[in-house]
């Protein structure tokens, strides 16, 4: 079984699944990994083409749907809800899988003069993967969080409320079958110069060349099409992307494993708390 809902501008959810008595879904396409654009060049006389590029398509959701009850009625609120070139957001759920993703009413197309009407609602998704509704969240910090509740603490058993770690890193796991771009926030204890946060299994960094004081907060977005830096220092936002050291990466996460720590050049590791928030991307359902 699965579950398909659509979410307007306005926030009315239009449910398609369990209740047939007004829509009745007979097909539902775009589900599945959109087409692949592969950019190649053909070069001189050698044989084939060397590959210059690739990019995923935009997504198509095409919902078709048989219209029961009152059909004149059920027909004009599909237009009333789903109007064409505004946003909407789809949610789909099946057993292993609970994503939504965002698009655009392209057309809603309906055939008023046969006996058994039907409508075909096109929805196109300029990003096309799905996105799991839960948020992947990681602490990357010196200093690891031991204590936890329920506890009890014994006479000659005692229970620590942390542990310093001469190596911090941060394990995180990407379920899904995308890269996916992160939120990296910082939060700063007292001064410190220079930060590296390294990716340790591709070995890839990024660097923010310049001092930091007590109570800063840095953002690092890494998501497409949303990168940036700022900084909040006593309620003021300020862009920082100018110290974004050389051969710096927009890190991101593989799907798998996924391992982080950090350096600080001038100061102290336990100065920084580290944490990393993501969505899980997916090709398909």
């Amino acid at each position: 079984m699965y579950s398909l809902k659509i979410e307007n501008t306005n926030g009315e959810i239009f449910e398609l699944t369990h209740d047939f008595s007004d829509y009745y879904v007979t097909k539902v396409e775009g589900l599945t990994p959109p087409a692949t654009t592969i950019n190649t060049a053909k070069a001189g006389i050698i044989d084939g083409t060397f590959f210059n590029s690739a990019s995923v398509e935009e997504r198509n959701i095409v919902i078709s749907l048989t219209i029961n009850g009152d059909i004149e009625a059920n027909r004009q609120k599909l237009y009333r809800i789903f109007p064409r070139k505004t946003a909407c957001t789809v949610y789909f759920k099946n057993a292993n899988r609970d994503v939504k993703i965002k698009g655009y009413v392209e057309t809603i197309e309906c055939d008023p003069f046969v006996m058994r009407e039907k409508a075909q609602i096109s929805i196109i998704c300029p990003r096309p993967y799905f996105e799991d509704l839960a948020t992947i969240y990681a602490e990357l910090a010196a200093t690891l969080a031991m204590f936890e509740f329920p506890f009890a603490i014994e006479e000659d058993n005692s229970i620590p409320f942390s542990e310093a770690t001469d190596y911090p890193i941060a394990e995180i796991i990407n379920e899904g079958d995308a890269e996916a771009g992160c939120i990296i926030s910082i939060e700063v204890n007292d001064t410190i110069q220079g930060i590296k946060i390294i990716n340790t299994s591709t070995q890839q960094f990024f660097y923010l060349d310049s001092a930091f004081v007590d109570h800063d907060k840095i953002t690092i977005s890494t998501i497409s099409g949303q990168m940036g830096v700022t900084r909040e220092r006593g309620g003021t936002k300020t862009n920082i992307l100018n110290y974004v050291g050389a051969n710096s990466t927009w890190l991101r996460l593989a799907p798998g494993v996924n391992y982080f720590t950090y350096t600080i050049d001038d100061g102290d590791t336990e100065d920084v708390e580290i944490t990393f928030e993501a969505t899980t991307l997916y090709g398909g359902v």
